[in-house]
């Protein structure tokens, strides 16, 4: 009853809303979480859209109906390191010449529906993406900011054999007034 698909692109709209209902579903306890709106997610579609690759972002059904998605890009971090945060006045030429040498990818965002989570659908949505990666010659792929208490998550990863590589904390101190 499972399938693990690309994104259309000639639903573009309607993948968008459904990434939107299961994105905030799946992220609500997670700690910061803020929903996204209509507007926020509408915004940051039309930003991504053109750099979207509809074979490195996913969705998994069941019987048709939407229950998770994963969206990874290119590693534009790659080429942008040459453009030292100038785009003019050969900035942009430089990136458009990096872009060419990407060799991996990053996944931005994946969300479950939480009633199909502890399932292997994480994993597979991931081993997915990066066995789409592999024919357009992206050798490795890194999954961005994971909570370090979020071990379905992290066990996903290590199940396709992934490991972390690198750990990211906030503390907090009361200031006095």
């Amino acid at each position: 009853r499972l399938t693990i698909r690309p994104l259309d692109m000639k639903r573009f709209k309607q993948e968008v809303a459904s990434i939107q209902r299961i994105y905030n579903s799946a992220w609500e306890r997670n700690w910061g979480f803020i929903p996204m709106s209509g507007d926020e997610i509408d915004y940051m579609a039309k930003q991504l859209k053109p750099v979207v690759n509809p074979n490195l972002c996913a969705m998994a059904e069941v019987d048709g109906n939407p229950i998770g998605f994963i969206l990874a890009l290119p590693d534009y971090n790659q080429a942008l390191k040459h453009v030292n945060g100038r785009l003019f006045p050969i900035g942009l030429l430089k990136l458009l010449w990096y872009r060419r040498k990407i060799n991996a990818i990053r996944v931005i965002t994946l969300g479950l529906s939480p009633e199909y989570r502890g399932k292997g659908i994480d994993a597979l949505l991931i081993l997915h993406v990066f066995e789409n990666a592999e024919p357009i010659d992206m050798a490795r792929g890194e999954c961005s900011w994971i909570l370090e208490d979020n071990m379905p998550m992290r066990l996903a990863i290590e199940k396709i054999g992934g490991d972390g590589y690198k750990t990211y904390r906030i503390y907090e101190k009361q200031l006095a007034v």
